[in-house]
């Protein structure tokens, strides 16, 4: 006996470029994340494209991502790769565990600042760069 699941199509990889403009010269590529040992050589690949701002995100080969990236104009200041975040080309190195807090009016309590906790890491490039990012 089969499932209904057993029967749907597989999302199949598909070349980056926008399925708006049809050119794949202008995008920003924002993450790529491997889909694991099962998954081969396919990524999900996150990007817009800058002439019309149509964000997609698929299936793609690693390979034809790493070809787009050599393409590729415009990168977003900090992409993800996986669990890593990369600025100038390197993954960013973590530097300490913070704890952020943030204080916010509510508007429904009357007077007074409420506050939240945040557990983050903080992420440092080379070149001086720093990110906090939650946990």
């Amino acid at each position: 006996m089969s499932t209904s699941n057993s029967r749907r199509p597989l999302p199949q990889p598909r070349q980056l470029g926008c399925q708006n403009c049809g050119t794949e010269h202008h995008l920003t590529i924002h993450a790529i994340t491997a889909m694991g040992a099962a998954g081969g050589d396919l990524v999900t690949v996150s990007y817009t494209c800058n002439d019309c701002s149509l964000f997609q995100e698929h299936l793609a080969y690693a390979a034809d991502v790493a070809a787009a990236l050599h393409q590729v104009r415009w990168m977003a200041k900090v992409i993800m790769f996986g669990d890593d975040y990369i600025h100038c080309g390197f993954p960013m190195e973590e530097a300490e565990f913070e704890i952020e807090r943030l204080c916010y009016r509510n508007s429904s309590s009357g007077s007074g600042l409420s506050a939240v906790c945040l557990p983050t890491r903080v992420l440092r490039c080379r070149c001086g760069f720093q990110l906090e990012v939650p946990e």
